[in-house]
């Protein structure tokens, strides 16, 4: 029995070394296989950081390029508030000055009385237009002033001297006063500043007084009809009443 026992002995030791050599490889390769999925995830996660970090690199030099190529936002936002500004500023009967000085001045040679335009400052009813500032003044003695101003654009600017230089020297229909020199001054009259290419050029409007009446030039008489006084005699330059405008009747 004994030289029986050492066969089986010598097999069973040969069969659980090889069971164990087989775990010992099972246990390698999963060994392996794990430490191959982490080094896979390891390179994995380091890919995505250096891809994430070149995208930031990306988008902040595309960002440092469009602001210096292109407009910021406050910038957009700035020019848009200006050009608005720009055009709030601009109503439908003021023209662009181009320069021209269009304001009334508050002291006016025509506040010293009489219908006698200084040399040059006339205007040529030929001439085109540009615009036009209508000024009416108070001339009345120790009282004398500015009362208000209008402006218009072009359009309504030629309108009026188109309809300046047809009229007749003189309006037939309108009264003729015999009176005293301290009743001939007017009370008040308009002076029309149109801008032209060679700058401000006037015309002014006598509608009061007992003297003379009509719309002068420096060069020529134009009489006082309704036509043109319509286009222009608005807001704060429309008078209350004058000794010619009530002869007028419909201006």
């Amino acid at each position: 029995m004994p030289e029986h026992d050492e066969p089986e002995q010598e097999l069973g030791a040969k069969i659980t070394s090889a069971f164990q050599g087989k775990a010992d490889a099972a246990i390698g390769l999963r060994a392996n296989g794990l430490a191959s999925e982490a080094r896979r995830r390891v390179r994995k996660r380091r890919q995505t950081m250096v891809m994430a970090a070149a995208a930031v690199l990306v988008v902040v030099g595309i960002g440092g390029v469009w602001n210096a190529v292109g407009p910021t936002p406050s910038t957009t936002s700035s020019s848009a508030g200006s050009s608005d500004s720009k055009e709030g500023a601009h109503q439908p009967n003021i023209l662009p000055t181009q320069g021209l000085v269009v304001a009334c001045p508050p002291d006016h040679p025509i506040l010293k009385g009489g219908v006698v335009l200084p040399a040059g400052t006339g205007l040529d009813v030929q001439t085109p237009v540009q615009g036009m500032q209508a000024c009416r003044y108070r001339l009345t003695n120790g009282a004398t002033m500015l009362l208000g101003q209008q402006r218009f654009n072009a359009t309504v600017a030629q309108q009026v001297v188109d309809a300046i230089k047809v009229l007749p020297e003189r309006n037939p229909e309108l009264p003729v006063f015999k009176c005293p020199p301290q009743a001939a001054q007017p009370s008040e009259a308009i002076v029309l500043r149109f801008d032209t290419a060679a700058g401000i050029r006037e015309v002014w409007v006598q509608y009061d007084g007992c003297d003379s009446a009509g719309f002068f030039t420096g060069s020529g008489t134009f009489g006082l009809y309704s036509a043109p006084l319509k286009l222009f005699m608005v807001g704060s330059v429309r008078p209350t009443e004058g000794t010619y405008l009530n002869a007028l009747k419909d201006w």
